[in-house]
């Protein structure tokens, strides 16, 4: 098929950033890897693991980094197991665009009020593409499929569908639910015969009905978005035209739809809802042209930019991301805590893994150091526990966690260190042959005592490394001792 230079370039963008691992497999690999390293046979077991072991808390012999860290003196107990339901379950053909994709996790996770984890699974293909949003039951550890996107649409394996629910899954007190899909493949200029924009969905989490809205805005894709149920107002970012869309849920009524004004571009990584006031906020990122610039993806300064429904007001704040302190390189936000802490500041990550405290109250920007190593590494989400005391993340989302053991990072507000509760990956490899690559999305219960994440790996071993392709849940419960606020 003869793709435009604009398709092009759109896939060129998906295969740097938001599928980049370090190796993928054919299905006929998967398979033979599958059959030889699942060293207890779990791949079709849905029922949770539960683990707990002193490997949890040894740093890995080959670890790589600077050791500005502790580790927890109490190992934590894991329950893990591998996701089931998605079909086929091993995808035909791998990345020629429209014929295959792979099995991943893009976007958030949500705790509802029914006490279950929410999250996506997507194929990432384009024709007959389909994304999966599951429910985690921790009362019974049960795993079920809650929406198949392209069921609910209702179209088939020969029609260009979108492989991801990407952006941010939350759940009102009411088990409301509102959601963008985002394409897998850029479509081509012949899809557009048949796929006319990604989706707008409706579910609620107590009736279990799930409806499509629509198409949100004709030709256009949401990477990312966030709800504000206290206002109705659902805010997605674009990818394919730089567009946002502004939804009233309740009205069920578009409030804004295309470009930002004043030439703002609003990063499509960032959507971060300030509930006390209902100010959306992200970074103006331009990125560089395809060939304009090969040293680096990000242009000029990054400004924080913010949203206001009363009259779809676009502003230009004064504050800055911060170089990073290491590298010197200025990238976009990325990842950051949901709610303010008790002096008013979301807790923040750029894409470079620097960490910032930004006061929306002040427009004012306090410099921290780095998530994780001397450079920081790409995050992309984070969550305070109950008092605020702790952010809990997982460095590495882009699959690269493991050469660095996939730690399990509780991070101190008040110190301003860095404590590990568990290393992940070589406990996992040697037991179960499972390489925990990375996640995109965490979640802390209510209490604090548990954290949930899907990860993207696959079965393998140390030496060949891991990738996308055979996702699996975690759920790390926090020993008592080791989270005192």
């Amino acid at each position: 098929m003869k793709r435009t230079l604009f398709s092009i370039a759109i896939l060129s963008l998906l295969i740097s950033t938001a599928v980049r691992a370090d190796k993928y497999m054919t299905p006929e690999q998967q398979k033979a890897a599958e059959k030889k390293y699942d060293k207890l046979g779990i791949l079709h077991d849905a029922a949770m693991k539960s683990d707990t072991s002193p490997q949890f808390l040894m740093v890995p012999e080959d670890y790589p980094e600077i050791r500005d860290f502790s580790v927890a003196k109490e190992a934590p107990t894991v329950d893990f197991a591998i996701i089931q339901g998605m079909e086929p379950f091993v995808l035909p053909v791998l990345h020629p665009y429209h014929e295959g994709g792979i099995y991943g996790g893009w976007g958030d996770v949500s705790k509802g009020p029914d006490g279950c984890f929410y999250y996506s699974i997507g194929d990432h293909r384009g024709c007959g593409g389909t994304a999966y949003m599951f429910r985690y039951d921790p009362a019974d550890k049960t795993n079920t499929i809650v929406i198949d996107l392209k069921k609910v649409v209702g179209y088939g394996d020969d029609v260009f569908g979108d492989g991801k629910f990407h952006g941010d899954p939350e759940v009102s007190p009411d088990g409301d639910m509102w959601l963008l899909s985002y394409f897998g493949p850029a479509p081509l200029e012949e899809d557009f015969e048949t796929w006319h924009g990604s989706w707008l969905f409706h579910h609620n989490v107590f009736s279990g009905k799930t409806e499509c809205v629509g198409i949100a805005l004709e030709g256009e894709s949401w990477p990312y978005h966030a709800w504000d149920w206290d206002r109705n107002l659902l805010f997605g970012v674009g990818s394919l035209n730089k567009q946002v869309v502004v939804y009233d849920t309740n009205e069920r009524c578009m409030l804004y739809g295309g470009v930002p004004p004043d030439g703002i571009t609003w990063f499509e990584r960032g959507v971060m809802l300030d509930r006390d006031t209902g100010i959306i906020y992200t970074t103006d990122t331009i990125k560089y042209a395809d060939g304009e610039r090969l040293s680096g993806r990000y242009r000029g300064e990054q400004r924080m930019v913010s949203y206001e429904r009363r009259n779809n007001r676009f502003t230009r704040l004064q504050s800055l991301v911060p170089p990073n302190k290491v590298t010197g390189t200025v990238t976009p936000l990325r990842a950051h805590t949901k709610v303010k802490d008790s002096e008013g500041a979301f807790w923040c990550c750029d894409v470079s893994g620097a960490m910032f405290r930004f006061f929306p109250a002040e427009d004012r920007i306090e410099q921290l150091g780095m998530n994780w190593g001397k450079e920081g590494k790409y995050l992309a989400n984070m969550c305070f526990s109950p008092k605020k005391r702790y952010i809990y993340y997982l460095p590495g989302a882009d699959t690269h966690a493991h050469t660095y053991g996939t730690p399990v990072v509780q991070y101190d507000t008040k110190t301003h260190k860095k404590k590990v509760i568990a290393f992940l990956n070589d406990f996992y490899l040697e037991k179960y042959g499972y390489c925990p690559g990375g996640t995109y999305g965490v979640e802390l219960d209510e209490a604090g005592e548990s954290l949930f994440f899907y990860m993207n790996g696959q079965f393998t071993t140390k030496e060949l490394g891991t990738g996308y392709g055979r996702p699996a849940i975690f759920h790390v419960h926090i020993p008592e001792s080791e989270r005192v606020e």
